[in-house]
């Protein structure tokens, strides 16, 4: 008796289970016959280096276009436009010795991949055209970046925080940056 108990205890918790993983995937759009995605957001930078490379916060505004592979592993690219101030810029500067902004345009491949609904984990490498340099030595605009992040993803809204750096041998430029989204599927 106690073992029969035992069974159907077991299997009236592993039906349940599997009910209410199929509720939580089912209320996500995401997760329906929809597998490309695309969003449109603007980021807020803040500048993580140390020593003469350091910059003011910053802003960019970014485009994604994501392929889901599986229901929980999606293939991403992006390309973007972001902006670190520099200390001493001016908008309207003559001084010669005033450093310039740093503008940065992100073309990256990346993945996301979703460890509950509607968070993820994603990764990004790619390269990044910067203006000035990055390296003032090789006086080269290209850089390769590396960017993990975290995030959060509803049916029309994606906010995540990642980490990027940008780098070109032995120069980089680190910043953290706070990512809000419009999605839209495709």
């Amino acid at each position: 008796m106690k073992n029969t108990l035992r069974i159907l205890l077991l299997i009236a918790t592993v039906f349940s289970v599997s009910t209410v993983k199929a509720q939580l995937l089912g209320n996500n759009e995401r997760y329906s016959q929809y597998v490309y995605h695309v969003n449109v957001g603007v980021e807020g930078l803040y500048n993580i280096n140390p020593g003469s490379k350091t910059y003011n916060p910053g802003f960019g505004v970014s485009a994604k276009f994501q392929y889901d592979i599986t229901q929980n592993l999606g293939l991403t690219f992006g390309v973007g436009y972001s902006v670190l101030t520099a200390d001493n810029s001016r908008v309207f500067g003559t001084n010669p010795d005033l450093r310039p902004d740093l503008k940065m345009v992100p073309v990256k491949l990346g993945a996301k991949a979703y460890f509950l609904p509607e968070f993820y984990l994603g990764g990004e490498v790619g390269l990044v055209y910067a203006d000035p340099y990055i390296d003032s030595k090789s006086q080269s605009h290209l850089g390769k970046t590396l960017a993990p992040s975290i995030g959060y993803e509803t049916n029309h809204l994606d906010v995540s925080f990642r980490y990027e750096n940008i780098s070109h041998h032995n120069a980089y430029v680190s910043f953290i940056a706070l990512r809000a989204a419009y999605s839209f599927n495709l």
